[in-house]
């Protein structure tokens, strides 16, 4: 399957959410057609919209943290994602720390997503599950802060700033659950390649012959693997563009990045297959690819 047929399948896939069908949507009161497949491809929407918001909330987290933090509310650029649940510039922010609830907010989306898609077989949806409570964790407990010497100068700025948040800081140190949310964001992130790697493949058996489900197993293992090694490609190009500050910001936004990307496959593959528009058809053409 060349560029150009992936190219073409992706602008079918997004065909569902064109602006004039959307807008004729919302005042029709009409039912779907009395017809199964009709009804079939009317439901299967669900699912395709759960996997595009996937696909849209991984992108826009880190531009709208970045751009939406610095725009209405003059935040400075921040080390990391998980830091702008702590942002505040100025003592007034210390009072409601601005983009916590967006920060929050994301991940909760995120994780409730993840939980209600349904895999494709048992251990995959597991897998899924289990990524949604780890989202979830990540969002609830918040990174540690450190007080011993030397302090970070973000943290130091912060402290200034927010005297709370020193004493918060100083009452958790000691705790077991200050490792929970960087535990729960690596295990988000390593679930997630385990099913890049392993559950994603499961679904390439409805592919019609006229499709090559190679091609989504190298997209799939490759997108597995940076899932599970973002880490040092993130570190290389903080290296290279002198950003060694904000190094751990772009680590993450390479891992949600990745994630987005594997929904949109997913997306694409799925759309191709008919599998949720017309399982019927989708296991005939897996009966005759497997008679070839």
């Amino acid at each position: 399957m060349g560029l150009r047929a992936y190219t073409t399948s992706l602008s079918e896939a997004w065909q569902d959410f064109s602006f004039r069908r959307w807008s004729a949507s919302l005042i029709d009161r009409s039912t779907p057609e009395n017809d199964a497949a009709a009804l079939r491809r009317h439901f299967s929407i669900t699912y395709l919209s759960m996997r595009m918001v996937l696909f849209l909330l991984a992108f826009s987290m880190p531009v709208v943290l970045v751009h939406y933090g610095d725009i209405r509310h003059g935040l400075d650029f921040q080390s990391s994602m998980s830091a702008y649940f702590w942002a505040a510039q100025t003592p007034e922010q210390c009072a409601t720390f601005p983009m916590r609830t967006i920060f929050v907010g994301y991940l909760f989306a995120i994780g409730v997503l993840l939980f209600a898609y349904k895999g494709l077989t048992g251990l995959e949806n597991t897998l899924l599950n289990l990524a949604a409570l780890c989202a979830f964790a990540v969002a609830v407990y918040p990174e540690s802060l450190g007080i011993e010497e030397p302090i970070d100068a973000r943290e130091a700025q912060l402290y200034e700033t927010c005297e709370a948040v020193w004493l918060w800081a100083k009452a958790h140190a000691n705790l077991p659950t200050t490792k929970i949310h960087w535990i729960a964001a690596v295990l988000l992130f390593g679930l997630l390649a385990t099913v890049a790697l392993t559950c994603a493949k499961d679904s390439l058996k409805y592919l019609p012959q006229r499709y090559n489900p190679g091609f989504y197993r190298y997209m799939y293992s490759i997108l597995g693997v940076l899932m599970g090694f973002f880490w040092p490609i993130g570190v290389f190009i903080a290296y290279v563009f002198d950003l060694s500050e904000h190094k751990t910001f772009i680590i993450e936004t390479l891992g949600v990045v990745t994630f987005g990307l594997y929904w949109s496959v997913k997306t694409i593959e799925l759309s191709m297959s008919s599998l949720e528009k017309n399982p019927v058809l989708a296991v005939k053409l897996e009966q005759e690819r497997m008679q070839n």
